[in-house]
């Protein structure tokens, strides 16, 4: 099952969670009124680096092949990802392998 995420409602964020045998630094960036960018690092190895944020997309597609993780935003009617409606409507997930 997918783990949520919990984010604040704010235009910029970084946050460290230990998800599985891994510590992620994810950061999150409002680069204009409707449009987010993602980071994301993994045991201190950037993954990705300001990439735009987009609704039921995983942001790291070979991590699954490797046996590693995966995140997405789901949002409502596949909106892009606003910080004004994270903790509602529009949440981040974590997907192990197999979960996708």
């Amino acid at each position: 099952m997918p783990q949520l995420i919990q984010l604040e409602p704010l235009p910029n964020q970084n946050f460290t969670i230990r998800l599985g045998d891994h510590r992620y630094e994810i950061a999150l960036k409002s680069i204009s009124d409707d449009l987010m960018c993602i980071s994301i690092m993994r045991d201190n190895l950037m993954l990705i680096q300001g990439v735009r944020a987009m609704p039921s997309t995983l942001f790291l597609p070979k991590h699954m092949e490797m046996g590693l993780g995966n995140f997405a935003f789901i949002t409502v009617n596949d909106e892009y990802p606003s910080y004004q409606k994270f903790g509602g409507d529009h949440q981040l997930y974590y997907y192990q392998t197999g979960e996708v």
